[in-house]
């Protein structure tokens, strides 16, 4: 059983790579830009820096969704090959683009803050008078956000639409929710909480806040706001059980001393079992392949 721990940085990966190993999993680290993707025509080759990625059973990918343009290409391909990946192919894409994920959370019925997109400042002056107010109003370029602010009324609104003077892709009205923060990280099943009072709209740093006990609405939601992204393991935040984001990197640190955990050993073990899966799935698939050499010979009576 052995893993390639990918991240950005070695730091990253550190506290990752001796759970593993305490849970007697090899795990070895590569920094991300050593990974090298290749295309020739039908194929994919993805190469490592003093490396085969053959030699690997799962990769733990530790990634921002910044760099969704490379890491997609990647998990799609490692998921391809029967890799077990962390994430799923398109996971990082929502992460990183914040309109999509609203859109995709509401359909999968993952309760999350109201939400109105439009892709015209006109449109969002127009329902300026029939909206909720305190909300949050951003504008987009592309997938970033170029400006964001709190309106409390018709008039603020307004005149953040007719501030902005650069062309811009989109906008987005959400639901603005004035109540503590809740930042879980999420593990498989397992979820650990801190609740980060809210200071002046702005939540406290996450290792200034309390471990938190959600209840079993919020778990739900969490898990099902999880599963909705793609992603076996995750940081998501919600506020007054609404989601309000999900991102694929979890800061362990942070979480380990606020919750008393070590919330890697618990990688670990989710690795070991997803793992353990993909072999029983592999035996098996190679036991069919047997069965139907001698299913049209003498020896076929053995096989039911």
């Amino acid at each position: 059983m052995k893993v390639l721990v990918l991240a950005e940085k070695m730091k990253e990966a550190v506290s990752v790579i001796s759970s593993f190993g305490a849970k007697g999993i090899e795990a070895k680290y590569l920094r991300l830009s050593k990974v090298v993707l290749v295309s020739r025509k039908n194929e994919t080759i993805i190469r490592l820096v003093n490396d085969n990625i053959e030699d690997y059973d799962a990769v733990y990918l530790i990634a921002s969704p910044t760099l969704a343009p490379f890491v997609e290409p990647l998990i799609e391909e490692l998921s391809s090959r029967g890799f077990y990946v962390n994430a799923s192919p398109g996971s990082f894409y929502l992460s990183q683009n914040e309109p999509l994920l609203f859109v995709t959370l509401a359909m999968n019925n993952v309760s999350a803050p109201r939400a109105i997109i439009s892709g015209s400042g006109k449109n969002i002056e127009l329902i300026s008078k029939k909206v909720s107010y305190p909300l949050i109003a951003k504008s987009f370029v592309g997938k970033d956000v170029q400006q964001s602010i709190i309106a409390n009324n018709v008039k603020e609104l307004t005149s953040f639409v007719n501030s902005i003077k650069k062309e811009v892709d989109g906008f987005m009205l959400r639901e603005f929710i004035e109540a503590d923060l809740i930042s879980c990280a999420v593990v498989g099943t397992n979820i650990f909480s801190i609740k980060r009072k809210l200071v002046d709209n702005t939540p406290q740093k996450l290792s200034k806040g309390s471990f938190y006990k959600l209840t079993d609405l919020e778990k739900e939601n969490v898990l099902l706001a999880t599963k909705t992204c793609g992603l076996d393991i995750a940081r998501v935040d919600l506020s007054k059980g609404k989601i309000v984001s999900v991102e694929p990197k979890i800061p362990f640190k942070s979480f380990n001393s606020v919750c008393s955990e070590n919330i890697e050993s618990f990688a670990a073990d989710l690795f070991a079992e997803k793992i353990s899966k993909l072999e029983r799935k592999s035996i098996f698939t190679e036991l069919k392949s047997f069965k139907s050499i001698f299913s049209k010979t003498f020896f076929r009576g053995f096989f039911k």
